[in-house]
């Protein structure tokens, strides 16, 4: 069952925009549950994105570099009101949810 039709048991409701990207991260992080985006490194003091993903155990999965970054771009872009600066967020995958994370 997708975080979807989850929340939304009816056919009639629409998704919104965090329910459509949780569906398609579900579809490219198979086993994922929860993914962590941070957009400073721990040992950089320059912007970089670093995006980790859990499953359901909270062991964490490999994600190749290249569509880390891309997905990391997805979720900040996605939430702009978000603080991206201060602290990094987790968007968890099953209710489509946006986070705090401690710095």
């Amino acid at each position: 069952m997708t975080p979807t039709t989850e929340r939304n048991p009816e056919q009639g409701i629409v998704p919104g925009p965090a329910e459509r990207l949780a569906v398609q991260l579900t579809a490219l992080l198979p086993g994922a549950v929860v993914v962590h985006v941070r957009l400073q490194g721990p040992r950089t003091l320059w912007p970089h994105l670093r995006l980790t993903v859990e499953d359901e155990g909270g062991r964490t999965l490999r994600v190749p570099r290249a569509r880390a970054v891309t997905l990391a771009r997805w979720i900040i872009r996605s939430f702009p009101q978000a603080k991206w600066a201060a602290t990094g967020h987790a968007f968890d995958l099953r209710t489509a949810t946006l986070r705090g994370l401690e710095a």
